[in-house]
């Protein structure tokens, strides 16, 4: 217990040394970027170097750097993030209203690509070296080396375009459809607890063009892990035992071979479904969804500063929050894990 303790304390030092660098990082390379955001937001029929100044001084960057940073990293500690110029809300009620949209597609995306990845690595392992091997090699391939965004092409020029079984991609929902009251803020969710099916469906089927543009990211990965993980359990010796006592095909790999391959494929899934929330910001552009995404890349191209630090704290928090929910599961799975 007294290791555990250790483990655990190490592992929350290290977290809140990663998140500070993320802070120092980001507030740097963010006033580091092109142009003066005062004169963007301060532009103008009548405006000249005196409403420039009034906005910089609002803005805070009349101040030094060091004086800027110690004032941010205050306003954090009392979870003050900002106010967003381009919205007039603080971001955190701007982030509030955008996040269940971009966890609501990241983990529909993720199920989406766990559900095809790792059944093609299991195929992958039992007949290796056979077409269906050679057949998810040649996936992984190409889904490592196409960008989710350039998927996204694809299915829209495909699927909407030219087949016109895809709908429109504008959003959660069409045009015409009117939002369920807002309870979770998920889509899906909402439109069940009103009651509503037919918006239900309909939000899913808006959902399926930019979740498999986003789950192709996590198909390569997961699909080598899956089929590298069952290789060594079925080369394994306790396996080699199984066979000769007689051990039916189906009960070895589905009891034995599968857990023990899935805590390297465990870790991955973490690592993916982090980077999912964080690395979506094209897909949402791409397909007009209103997540986190889209408004941190608007708010970079408008210079707005608050948004854009708590979009990547906040992606970074989420990253290592899952990192640690991810190493609780394997110690839980295995209780080797972690020890030293």
């Amino acid at each position: 217990m007294r290791l555990k303790g250790r483990t655990i304390l190490s592992r929350l030092t290290a977290t809140a040394l990663i998140l500070f660098g993320v802070i120092v990082t980001t507030f740097f390379l963010v006033r580091a970027l092109p142009g003066d955001p005062a004169a963007y937001y301060a532009s103008g029929p009548g405006a000249g170097p005196e409403e420039i100044a009034a906005v910089r001084e609002q803005l805070g960057l009349d101040r030094s750097l060091p004086e800027q940073f110690w004032r941010y990293l205050r306003q954090i500690a009392a979870g003050n993030f900002g106010v967003s110029m381009l919205t007039g809300q603080p971001v955190l009620t701007d982030f509030a209203e955008r996040v269940p949209a971009t966890v609501e597609l990241a983990v529909f995306a993720f199920i989406l690509g766990v559900g095809v990845s790792l059944p093609l690595g299991v195929l992958a392992a039992v007949y290796r070296g056979g077409f269906i091997d050679q057949a998810c090699r040649v996936i992984s391939s190409v889904a490592a080396a196409m960008p989710g965004f350039f998927f996204g092409l694809l299915l829209i020029y495909w699927l909407y375009f030219l087949a016109g079984v895809a709908p429109e991609p504008i959003g959660r929902l069409p045009g015409w459809a009117v939002p369920p009251p807002r309870v979770t803020g998920f889509m899906t969710i909402d439109s069940l607890l009103a009651g509503d099916c037919e918006l239900f469906w309909i939000a899913l089927r808006q959902m399926m063009l930019p979740a498999a543009s986003m789950a192709i990211f996590a198909v390569a990965p997961l699909m080598r892990m899956m089929r590298s993980g069952m290789i060594d359990a079925l080369d394994s010796d306790w396996m080699m035992a199984a066979r000769a006592f007689g051990m039916s095909r189906a009960r070895m790999l589905l009891v034995y071979a599968l857990p023990n391959a899935m805590l390297p494929v465990l870790a991955t899934m973490g690592m993916v479904l982090s980077t999912m929330l964080g690395a979506n910001i094209m897909i949402e552009k791409l397909f007009a969804w209103p997540g986190i995404g889209a408004y941190a890349i608007n708010a970079l191209i408008g210079l707005d500063y608050a948004p854009v630090q708590a979009f990547v704290l906040i992606v970074a928090v989420m990253f290592v929050l899952l990192t640690l929910v991810i190493d609780l599961a394997s110690a839980a799975i295995d209780p080797r894990y972690g020890r030293g």
